[in-house]
């Protein structure tokens, strides 16, 4: 074993030499904590003082899982034999939670012999039960559905009293039930319910965790808190692995306070900091550190490497996100003639709308590409949704587009009606919208039925008219989501994810100004045969071999000799919607810029556009502030802005702000602030919102980016926002 520890630096070998009592290893990014976690579990066997059957490790992937065990049995072959590797536990929560309830869930009355449904399962069973319901699954899907009850399961709540899932959920509990099946929720759940009310099988399997590991433990929810806490409390060595700093799923339910009260739960807790990076060169190493030590919600480290200064990190300025986009693919042509290849690099960016314009750029470059971790732009959804309104507008006779956005929102037209008007449509081979716009032929269906189909082909009819009357794309895209409420409907279907949903509507907007502004044929036919092609042509491009794109959540883990960021601007990094300020939004905004930041190995690019595309017109933009926030010793500046003052932009003319200069660098890229007798930031100023529209400021409270002003929006009313992050326009 001393031949191995020889392998670990200093601080690595301290941390695995430790053994008793509570640990918390602080790992920063990049630095062994895979390798300490298996050295310290082959350690502890091989030097005699755990058996296998003694030590249990968790984890959050299976292929965490895999690369664990592993390691370990490497680590181990020339001192345990295989049969007696077999008895130490490496797993998932989950994998853990379904070993337990596998032996001991009769103890809370239900079958051993219980089944497990996987995502496909749920969606099966939902499906059927929103067919009960009669609730469309076009409004609201069954991957929507599991998410919820998903949601609901890890933060021990119910779904909200009087909404129309709330029966639903009530049924698919109780179908579980009578199945005797357990959803991934359930394992963890009633793991929790027999630990707490059966102490006999608690001390089993705190026997079996007398040394308890736990990886990742920043991303650790609730439930799994609780369960860990119980594992841990008859003999106390627990060692937990983390950052804080890469803690970026609070959506998902993790609590970062799990890890930065770990000292609190257990006093006498040594703590280890691996500060050491072997990943990234220096200077990205320094920027990235310099970004995250403005968080409160952290513990101190200093996170250093021995690797090269390599270059420094290159921050570019971009007049548009036209721009910003060949910027990128002409770095990386630069890059592929540097001996990189197209798999070394990755376009990380916050928002899967981002995607699209990188798509379409990347593709007309001819160079390959692959999604990471999400769908093609124009496969989302929401995407389909508005793209079907614009199909069946050009095209009465398309019944793929009628069906899926009949109840889109819901207008309450039931199975039963769509049955008898397919029937009445075959009979007379008609299509569906032409049998739904013949009064004839809906004579017998219910008043109320008879209603809702009227005043769908009349909000249709209405659309037609628009676009026979030499409206542009745009304007009848617009009408299609102001006419059918979309967004409202997003909202009320999506719940957290409507804010993303919206984002990328608003970019198949920019899409349609673009492709009006750019191409010959402007008809909203020729834009719709434009993106199917566009479908077709990504599908067959996408390789293992090609670009990565990714959002930066997906990148989590990942490692790339090559990364730019994209989008380093107020509204999309950090990304704070309505005005809202939450510190703890902002921070974790921060340290998910960190964790892009940190995925890059050899050269980092970072970019930001003064002017982007959104809801299908031109709005300025102002630089992120976590751009600031990045020491400039470690920036290597691009700027095109001589050539932005000079110029129009998309034949909009550009006004040159208040710049405040780096005297360091020459640089300009913060726009200075205002004060509450210039620009923006006044009392009468009418000012454009991104999503509210058309206001005026009516009061102003305190200054600069902290400023709270209080605008009354035309159609939204009066709202509080925060004047960093509202983007306002004045006009």
């Amino acid at each position: 074993m001393e031949k191995l520890l020889k392998e670990l630096n200093q601080v690595q070998r301290e941390a695995v030499e430790l053994t008793d009592g509570p640990m918390l290893i602080v790992a920063g990014a990049g630095s062994g904590k895979t390798r300490v976690i298996t050295y310290k579990v082959a350690y502890l066997i091989a030097s005699g003082k755990a058996a296998p059957c003694e030590v249990t490790a968790v984890t959050f992937t299976n292929k965490a899982t895999a690369e664990m065990k592993q390691r370990i049995e490497t680590l181990l072959s020339d001192s345990c034999r295989y049969d007696e590797l077999r008895l130490l536990t490496v797993s998932t929560f989950h994998s853990f939670c379904a070993r337990v309830l596998r032996a001991h869930i009769d103890r809370i009355g239900i079958s051993r012999d219980f089944v497990i449904y996987d995502t496909e399962d749920q969606k099966a069973l939902i499906s059927k039960l929103l067919d009960d319901y009669n609730i469309d699954k076009k409004d609201i899907t069954p991957k929507d559905v599991v998410a919820l009850f998903s949601a609901v399961k890890n933060a021990q709540t119910t779904v909200r009293p009087g909404s129309r899932l709330e029966k639903v959920y009530e049924d698919y509990e109780a179908e579980l039930k009578k199945a005797s099946a357990l959803d991934f929720g359930d394992l963890l759940k009633f793991t929790l319910k027999i630990f707490s009310e059966h102490k006999d099988v608690l001390n089993i399997y705190q026997d079996k965790a007398r040394y308890l590991f736990v990886d990742e433990y920043q991303d650790t929810n609730r439930i799994q808190y609780k369960i860990v806490k119980m594992l841990s409390a008859k003999h106390r060595n627990i060692c937990v692995v983390g950052d804080e700093d890469q803690s970026i799923y609070k959506w998902r339910g993790a609590d970062i306070k799990n890890i930065l009260d770990f000292e609190k739960d257990f006093n006498d807790t040594k703590v280890v900091k691996l500060e050491e990076n072997y990943r990234s060169t220096a200077n990205i190493i320094g920027a990235s550190s310099s970004l995250i030590s403005k968080n409160f919600q952290r513990k101190e480290k200093n996170l250093f490497t021995k690797n090269a200064n390599g270059d420094k990190v290159r921050l570019a300025s971009l007049v548009n996100d036209l721009n910003e986009a060949d910027y990128i693919v002409d770095e990386i042509k630069k890059a592929t003639k540097s001996n990189f290849d197209y798999k070394d690099i990755a376009i990380l960016y916050r928002i899967n709308a981002q995607s699209r314009l990188l798509e379409d750029t990347l593709r007309k470059s001819g160079i390959p590409y692959k999604i990471i971790g999400g769908i093609r732009f124009y496969d989302r959804r929401e995407i389909k949704d508005v793209a079907s309104y614009l199909r069946l507008i050009v095209n009465s006779k398309d019944n793929v587009s009628l069906e899926r956005i009949i109840n889109i929102p819901s207008r309450g037209i039931g199975k039963a009606t769509m049955e008898k008007l397919y029937k009445k449509a075959s009979d007379n081979n008609l299509s569906l919208y032409e049998t739904m716009s013949n009064e004839e032929l809906i004579k017998e269906l219910t008043p109320a039925a008879k209603k809702k189909i009227k005043d769908f082909i009349q909000l249709m009819d209405d659309l037609k008219f628009l676009q026979t009357s030499n409206a542009s794309g745009t304007e009848v895209m617009k009408a299609i989501i102001d006419k059918t409420e979309y967004f409202d409907f997003l909202k009320e279907r999506d719940g957290l994810e409507a804010d993303e949903r919206i984002d990328n509507v608003m970019e198949l907007l920019s899409a349609m100004a673009s492709f009006e502004e750019n191409s010959e044929v402007k008809t909203i036919t020729a834009f719709l045969e434009s993106i199917s092609l566009v479908g077709d042509e990504t599908s067959e491009a996408g390789d293992d071999n090609g670009v990565k794109l990714m959002t930066l959540h997906s990148a989590k883990g990942l490692e790339f000799p090559i990364v730019f960021i994209q989008g380093l601007e107020y509204g999309l990094l950090p990304y704070i919607r309505y005005g809202a300020e939450d510190l703890n939004d902002i921070e974790e905004e921060r340290r998910l810029f960190y964790v892009g930041m940190t995925r890059a190995m050899k050269k980092l690019h970072i970019s930001w556009a003064r002017s982007r595309r959104i809801f299908g017109g031109i709005k300025a933009r102002k630089a992120s502030g976590f751009i600031e926030e990045i020491d400039d010793k470690f920036l290597e500046i691009h700027d095109d802005q001589e050539l932005y003052y000079n110029k129009t932009s998309f034949g909009v003319k550009t006004i040159k702000p208040k710049i405040k200069v780096n005297t360091n660098t020459g640089y300009s890229y913060v726009v200075e602030e205002q004060t509450e007798e210039e620009g923006v930031c006044r009392v009468g100023t009418r000012v454009r919102h991104a999503t509210y529209g058309e206001g005026v400021i009516r009061a102003v409270e305190g200054k600069g980016e902290k400023a709270k002003v209080t605008v009354h929006f035309r159609s939204y009313g009066v709202k509080k926002l925060i004047l960093g992050y509202a983007n306002l326009v004045s006009y």
